[in-house]
């Protein structure tokens, strides 16, 4: 049976709406969703089957819609510090990263907790993606710089307690310099850990590297800037967008013998159809149909086996966004009440006693009626002292077994 699918876009043209839905197939409008402003690009994003995310051009505000409602939700308030220039929400809907300038900004979505602060990159960040596992967030800046976290290490409890000042910076996994010119965009696969890593960059270059270890596995050579970079669920076949708006696509399963390869248009598979720069990709769920945004207004779904133009959609500006969202009830449901609480984003990393562990947690505690607030309290705060033991022992284990793979190998190796 095959999976209904949908195609969410955004355009710099925000008058008549944000962000639309759209069966791509027929080209209906599905929603549409208003009120949001001028999203960024890659600032689009989904909160499991609830919410819309986005970002807001030069304003510092996150805007949110229920899946169900063509306008923004009103009973939260996400003000950011600056502009956000690329946003993303973990696999599990828990944290949110958000970029802005050179700082990498995690929060705890529930709470609106700011676990972390990061700066590791010298220009602003222009990409931000999460490991499908969630186990690392991924960072691509102008300054051609790719730095990969590990996300407990951003949300560690040891950290959570200190101002950011006072505990430093995080060290990352690892840092890449190997773009000489800024990272336009980055892919990472759905593998977690054995996870491939592509980045595209206007020095006409993309690497792919391993996620765990950030060996350059494959530098492909191209002969015009890249803008947008995506490869299939099995990381077979690699599509690429260039500044002229043509798209290319190269097989993985056939590498070349050497780690550099330079690409020619004779020498690869192309998908023409552009009149300008290709702004995103994206690829379906069953990795059949390919979807390219472009400076030319429009929106191209292809077939890939054909590299053949199934649909235009015409847009009134030029593309930001676009991605394949699974067709959720909850987009036609007439009432919806959503499992995951937000709250309003915190300015600053300096923890007091009253975290909130989960918005969820505390909903679902059933207390009789005849208890009184007092003993509510009580139990709440039972609660969020079990929840920190039990996060400094998950630190403590965590740890312990880095050092004991880390011994492992060592032993290994001689």
């Amino acid at each position: 049976m095959d999976v209904k699918e949908y195609l969410l876009t955004s355009s710099q043209h925000s008058q008549q709406f944000s962000a639309c839905l759209w069966d791509y197939n027929t080209l209906n409008v599905m929603k549409l969703y208003r009120n949001g402003g001028t999203i960024s690009s890659n600032c689009l994003e989904m909160i499991g089957d609830e919410y819309i995310l986005t970002g807001e051009v030069a304003k510092p505000l996150l805007h949110v819609w229920l899946l169900n409602n063509q306008d923004v939700s009103k009973n939260v308030r996400l003000i950011l510090p600056e502009p956000a220039t690329c946003l993303a929400v973990c696999p599990k809907q828990v944290y949110l990263a958000v970029g802005m300038t050179c700082k990498l900004y995690i929060w705890h979505i529930s709470s609106g907790k700011l676990l972390s602060v990061q700066q590791k990159n010298y220009q602003p960040i222009t990409c931000i993606k999460f490991s499908s596992d969630g186990a690392f967030v991924l960072v691509g800046g102008q300054d051609g710089m790719l730095v990969v976290y590990n996300l407990c290490d951003l949300i560690a409890l040891s950290n959570n307690y200190l101002a950011q000042t006072d505990i430093g910076q995080v060290e990352p996994v690892y840092v890449k310099n190997d773009h000489s010119l800024p990272i336009t965009n980055l892919h990472v696969g759905s593998f977690g850990k054995k996870s491939r890593l592509a980045t595209v960059s206007t020095d006409q270059t993309c690497r792919l590297y391993n996620l765990l270890t950030g060996e350059n596995l494959l530098t492909l050579v191209f002969d015009e800037p890249l803008t947008s970079v995506v490869f299939d669920a099995c990381c077979w076949q690699l599509y690429v967008g260039c500044a002229s708006g043509i798209m290319r696509a190269f097989n993985l399963q056939q590498p070349p013998r050497t780690v550099t390869h330079h690409i020619t248009k004779k020498s690869s598979l192309t998908f023409e159809g552009h009149t300008k720069k290709v702004t995103c990709l994206a690829l379906s769920l069953c990795n059949t149909v390919l979807a390219s945004g472009s400076d030319d207004n429009f929106v191209f779904t292809w077939d890939i086996k054909s590299r053949q133009i199934l649909k235009k959609i015409e847009h009134k500006a030029a593309i930001t966004n676009i991605k394949f969202v699974m067709s959720f009830e909850n987009f036609f449901a007439d009432v919806m009440k959503p499992k995951t609480v937000l709250s309003s984003l915190e300015r600053n990393t300096d923890f007091s006693n009253d975290f909130k562990i989960s918005q969820i947690q505390l909903q679902d505690i059933e207390l009789s009626d005849d208890e009184n607030s007092i003993e509510k309290e009580k139990e709440r705060d039972k609660i969020r002292e079990e929840n920190t033991r039990l996060r400094v022992i998950n630190k403590q284990l965590y740890n312990a077994a880095l050092e004991i793979r880390k011994k492992y190998s060592n032993n290994l190796r001689e």
